[in-house]
Parts: structure tokens; sequence; C-alpha cells
């Protein structure tokens, strides 16, 4: 703490803010761009970088555009290298080191030389190496090896897993390490790690304006960003089956930009986010975004996870029975606006990210960086 005493002003006290960097491979469903904003809260300041620009139409922040990650001939590599299917059954979580082989550490360092250019050019002009905390989402650091990580000798460390990074390929060797915290917003991620300190997925309704009437045709939406993680394949089967004895609408939205798949969401009655578990537990942010617009939805969520998410609203639902809980919904309007009501109240509690934030600066607190 700073005093400044003087004889022409009153005495005051000055705490310093701190400068928080998030860093990511993209600013992915604005789950990074909206833990970065909200450190203005705690009176700090927060800064986005992004490895390639949101395909979804997020914010970057500063985009330092690493060459061919967007590529097609990329796209192709990953599917020829089984990269592109990110499910990994339950019973096949364990710990793994990202780049445990040769022949991968090969690449990946080999990779660092070309992705170096686009860092060196950013490095000095955003002052990369002025920060106090380096929050880096997603397990990436700006590049795979220790070079970079060992410039920040003296800085504080947070590595926050999404997705399906730590469950298919594993932790960065070198954060493992360097990192003084770890935390998770995947709930089976703690199957692999129970050392991470989890946080739910952040979210906020502020400019949203919830549905509050229904269509005379029920219109069910899915908007799945990878169709093989969500078990859209299982959920089309059983919507196709279900349509031949109740009539409705089903509406699979894809492939737009996040501005667009709100406006179409906003059409629908009943919101499906997941079922089957096959990259990820639980719910998504398409989860939380039918829930702000006051619509009932369906998701898988295993009842050993339960305790981690008190009080949900969502419709549970397995691939078993997932026709019938649909049918369920459908057929009773005083279910539905039940769950409507539920859900209205938990998202605005729940994931609101002045409420997850202040989990994380608990954690920032017990390592004492104030």
């Amino acid at each position: 703490m700073i005093t400044f005493r003087g004889d022409d002003r009153p005495s005051q006290s000055i705490i310093p803010r701190m400068r928080i960097l998030h860093f990511a491979l993209e600013n992915i469903q604005d789950v990074p761009g909206l833990l970065c904003r909200s450190h203005t809260m705690f009176g700090d300041d927060g800064f986005l970088v992004t490895m390639i620009p949101s395909r979804l139409g997020f914010p970057d922040g500063v985009c330092l555009r690493y060459p061919l990650l967007n590529s097609g001939f990329v796209r192709i590599a990953r599917q020829i290298g089984k990269r592109s299917n990110v499910n990994v059954a339950v019973h096949e979580l364990k710990g793994k080191i990202k780049g445990e082989t040769l022949l991968e550490r090969a690449f990946f360092h080999a990779r660092d030389l070309w992705w170096g250019y686009s860092l060196h050019k950013a490095w000095r002009r955003y002052d990369l190496d002025g920060f106090d905390i380096y929050h880096f989402d997603g397990d990436i650091p700006f590049l795979y090896g220790e070079r970079i990580l060992k410039k920040l000798t003296g800085k504080r460390i947070v590595t926050h897993f999404f997705g399906s990074e730590l469950r298919k390929f594993g932790m960065n060797p070198y954060l493992k390490e360097r990192a003084d915290l770890k935390i998770t917003s995947e709930l089976d991620h703690r199957k692999i790690d129970p050392s991470l300190f989890f946080v739910p997925i952040p979210y906020t309704i502020e400019g949203l304006c919830p549905r509050k009437e229904e269509n005379t045709l029920l219109r069910v939406g899915h908007s799945p960003t990878r169709r093989s993680a969500k078990g859209t394949p299982d959920i089309i089967r059983a919507v196709e089956r279900l349509q031949k004895r109740i009539k409705f609408e089903f509406v699979l939205i894809e492939g737009v930009l996040h501005d667009r798949c709100m406006e179409i969401k906003r059409t629908c009655d009943i919101g499906i986010d997941q079922i089957g578990n096959y990259a990820g537990t639980g719910y998504g942010r398409s989860g939380l975004e039918f829930l702000a617009l006051g619509i009932p939805t369906i998701t898988e969520i295993p009842h050993e996870y339960e305790p981690l998410l008190p009080g949900h609203p969502f419709v549970n639902a397995n691939l078993k029975n997932f026709e019938d809980v649909l049918a369920r919904l459908l057929a009773d309007r005083a279910y539905r606006q039940e769950k409507r009501e539920q859900g209205l109240t938990w998202v605005r509690e729940f994931p609101d990210p002045r409420r997850i934030l202040g989990e994380i600066y608990s954690q920032y607190h017990r390592l004492g960086w104030t």
C-alpha cells in the first residue's frame, strides 16, 4: 500500500491495480473474454490476447494470428491424425502430458519457431512481459516450450482448462511445473486431476430479454459447435422418432455467427444442450444461453456431479430416457413454465461472472497475490 501525505491535499491510500493478461487459442464462446473484462469489477485491469480470430464473432482482443491454425491444411491434418475427434469415454479419463512422444515434441518445438515470429512482433508493442498475472485459458501458453515461460520468472501463472484439451491431449508439461494455480471449468476434469480448482463457466444475462410467449407449434432447438461432442446424431434420431407421435418443430442451429445463433434460439420453446457426455460433462454455454432466454433446457448431468451444480434447473436426460423426457416437456405447459422460472433465477446467480471471478480471487488471495 502506498500512502501520500501533503499539506495541500488530504491523506489518501492508493492500492495499485493488478494487470492480468488472459491468453487463449481463441475467445471460444467468449469465456476468456468475459473473465478478462470482469477483472474491472475487482478494481484490476484485464487484457485479452488470442492466437486466432473468433469463428463465432466474439471479441479477439489482441489477435496474434498465428499461421496455419485456421487453414484447410491443418483441418485435414487433424482429421488424419484423429485430433478432430475429441470424444473420450469416461473409463478412458486419465492424466496425460502433451508431447509425450519424441515425434510430438519435435513437431511442437518446430512450430514454436514459426509462431515465435508472430509473438515477437507483438511482445514489445503490447508490453506482454509487463503483467502481474498470466492467465492461460485452455492450458495454452504463448508457445509449447518453456522459452517464454522462463521470461516470466517472478510472475504469477494460472492455467485454466476448458473443453477437451486436458481430456484428449493432456497438460502442457511446462505449465504443469510452472503454474501456481490450476483451474478447470469442466466437471469431469476432477477425475483426471482432483487437485484442480473447479469454477463453473461464467455467463452474464446482461442485455438479454427472455421469451414470454410460446409458439403455437412448439419449437425445439439444438446448437452444437461440434456434433460428435454434443451427441447430436443421437438427438436427431430420437427427435425423428418422437415427431412421428407428436407434432413439433426441430431446429438445428450450427455454422452461424453468435448473434445470428441467439436470434434463432430466441424463437425456440425448448432447448437441448447435450446428451451422452462424449466430450464434456453436464452443460456448456449453449445451455446457459437457452436458460437466459427463458427456455427450459434438456441436458445430461451425471448424478455424481450434481453437488457441483447446486439447485440447477436443467431437465436431466440420458440416451435411454431422452425421448420420454422431451415428450413430457412438449406435453406439459405448466412443467415448461416451472422450468422456465427456475432457469431464469439460477442463470442470473450461479454463473454470474462476479461470483465466478470472486472464487478465482479467493485463490489469488490464498496465494498472496494482492
